[in-house]
């Protein structure tokens, strides 16, 4: 029995500490890599070129091995004193050394590897780009279980770890200016697609305008940046599909339906505006986060404790400017990013009459191309219909300067037999402007005696009835709500030239592939429909017909009188003499800013 229950027995014991056998077994399996302790000597050899194999040993466990804190710090510490060997031959170890996961472990081991950077970036520049696409892209600090920010506000979280990244950033571009070349290129070269999610967004624009803290040097091409791939975005993402993923928005919207009765019109879009709801459009979420960063950024930029700092804005306006004109002037489609600009004018009436004042520059100009002429109107008349804190003399001056303009052009075209579309777009474009201003701020134009007076006195009449007949080539909805304010307040009867118009089928328009019945259009200020930033458009925005609140205008107008900071501009631009622009607009979703050459 003995013999035969032997076996058994063995057979029993194996089975009953099979766990702890294989617990064993698994852990002999588990090969455990030491960092060499002679590195120099490791360095020396391979630029030698002996015994090359341990050297490349050494690549492959700091690449591969989850390394201990303790060996580490020590392996840290020999590569300090090695490093002015670690020339352009080591190119591999230094993309091993980069790919250490450091900004998560403990603070010895980040001041360590932060020590080791520095040093590595001073003595060799040529590792200038390898270590810039590591630490930019650092501000992409995703795990598992993060969410978006709540209400785009930064996380202690992130914060803390960014600015470990910033404390390297920070004395690179103070004692190594010849790397800011690299380093832009780098933060552009990074900047996340729409495909790498919201958190990711929000964490590399957030650590974008970061910089600015310290390198403010950089601000006009960082904000290039963000604004350029912004504009990208916006262009992609038009209003109608913002609104198709609304579960209260009408499926059969459509960008060029024209919504008249002016009012009611104007009602219905801003209902879809400002809305205290999250959207469920990916991109336009991207968006509203990344938008609510500038605007943020805009503001705190511009006051101190709640102060307007007038050298402070007038810094941030020259920078918005260059980049509004190289990038979102320039562009065709885009809804929400001209809004930066928009919402850097509602700190101060006279930062608007400035804007105004530039772009008025580029409309009376004969050697600016037209497209640019009339977009530059566009612009000008839907500021002065959307912005509620311009005074009502101020648009009275604008438009006093564009009506000028146009019976200037008028006189100088009596001869003319027919209207020729594509010889007069200007003309006609600055003809929109006024009809449009007057449909829309009727309101504020024919409050009182004086202002319905001033209306009057610009002789209406002269411009519907001229040869040039410009109701003809002006968006309908336009031309129709124009027409009924006029009779109206009786400043000009417009319905004769309409009705002749009307009965005559000839083209008005010619482009390069059909013909079409009036000018293409656009509102630049059209209806913002992005939640979250939109909060700081809504209180300074025109959302109707029914005119801006006289009280905001008002205190506009005080705080004005109170602060006397007439140096902003060369020549203040007083509302006496205000200046517009020239381009149609039309009161629905159409073609936002931007102009085609054709």
């Amino acid at each position: 029995m003995s013999v035969v229950s032997t076996p058994y027995s063995s057979v029993s014991s194996i089975l009953k500490s099979s766990g702890a056998r294989t617990s064993l077994i698994r852990a002999q399996k588990k090969i455990s890599f030491k960092l060499p302790k002679n590195l120099k000597v490791i360095l020396t050899n391979y630029e030698n070129g002996c015994n090359r194999q341990e050297y490349q040993d050494t690549i492959c466990i700091i690449r591969d091995t989850n390394i201990k804190e303790y060996d580490l710090l020590e392996f840290l510490s020999s590569l300090q004193e090695c490093v002015s060997m670690l020339g352009k031959n080591h190119k591999f170890l230094i993309e091993a050394m980069l790919k250490i996961n450091w900004i998560s472990r403990s603070s010895e081991v980040i001041a360590s590897y932060k020590k080791f950077i520095e040093d590595l970036m001073c003595i060799h520049i040529y590792h200038s780009k390898l270590i810039f696409d590591n630490l930019v892209n650092q501000f992409k600090l995703t795990e598992d279980g993060d969410t978006k920010w709540c209400e785009g506000k930064c996380p202690e979280k992130y914060l803390t770890k960014s600015n470990h990244v910033h404390d390297l950033l920070k004395k690179f571009l103070r004692i190594i200016p010849m790397s800011i070349e690299i380093f832009l290129q780098t933060l552009e070269f990074h900047y996340p697609r729409t495909n790498e999610g919201i958190l990711v967004a929000e964490q590399y624009q957030f650590s974008l305008i970061q910089i600015l803290s310290y390198a403010p040097q950089l601000r006009k091409e960082i904000l290039g940046l963000i604004i350029r791939k912004l504009t990208t975005l916006d262009v992609t993402i038009p209003p109608s599909e913002i609104l198709a993923y609304d579960e209260n928005t009408d499926d059969d919207y459509d960008d060029d339906e024209e919504m008249f009765d002016m009012d009611d019109a104007n009602d219905k879009n801003n209902s879809k505006a400002f809305k205290d709801t999250e959207l469920k459009h990916p991109d336009a979420e991207i968006l509203d986060v990344c938008m609510e960063q500038i605007f943020s950024y805009v503001y705190d930029c511009c006051h101190v404790d709640g102060q307007l700092q007038i050298e402070s804005i007038k810094s941030i306006y020259n920078d918005l400017l260059h980049n509004f004109e190289r990038i979102i002037f320039t562009t065709q489609s885009s809804h929400h990013v001209q809004f930066i600009m928009f919402y850097l004018c509602s700190f101060k009436t006279l930062v608007a009459e400035t804007f105004i004042r530039r772009l008025w520059q580029a409309v009376s100009s004969p050697s600016v191309i037209t497209p640019v002429r009339q977009t530059s109107v566009a612009y000008i008349a839907s500021l002065l219909a959307r912005a509620t804190y311009l005074r009502i003399n101020l648009i009275q001056g604008v438009l006093s300067e564009i009506v000028s303009w146009v019976h200037s052009y008028i006189s100088s075209q009596d001869s003319v037999e027919s209207a020729d579309p594509t010889a007069h777009a200007l003309f006609y474009s600055m003809c929109h402007a006024i009809f449009y201003l007057i449909a829309f701020r009727h309101k504020d134009l024919t409050e009182g005696k004086k202002n319905l007076l001033f209306l009057q006195e610009l002789n209406i009449t002269k411009i519907v009835t001229s040869r040039l007949n410009p109701l003809k080539f002006c968006q309908p909805a336009v031309v129709q709500n124009f027409a009924a304010v006029t009779r109206k307040y009786q400043i000009a009867y417009c319905y004769t030239v309409i009705d002749r118009n009307s009965r005559s089928n000839l083209p008005v328009l010619y482009n390069t592939n059909c013909t079409v019945t009036a000018l293409e259009t656009f509102f630049p200020f059209d209806p913002y429909l992005l939640p979250l930033s939109g909060r700081r458009i809504a209180p300074i925005y025109n959302s109707s017909a029914n005119a801006m609140n006289s009280n905001a205008t008002d205190s506009n107008a005080a705080k004005d009188k109170s602060c006397d900071e007439n140096d902003f501009m060369d020549d203040s631009f007083l509302s006496c003499s205000p200046e517009p622009k020239n381009h149609i607009d039309k009161f629905s979703y159409s073609t936002s800013p931007g102009f085609m050459y054709t």
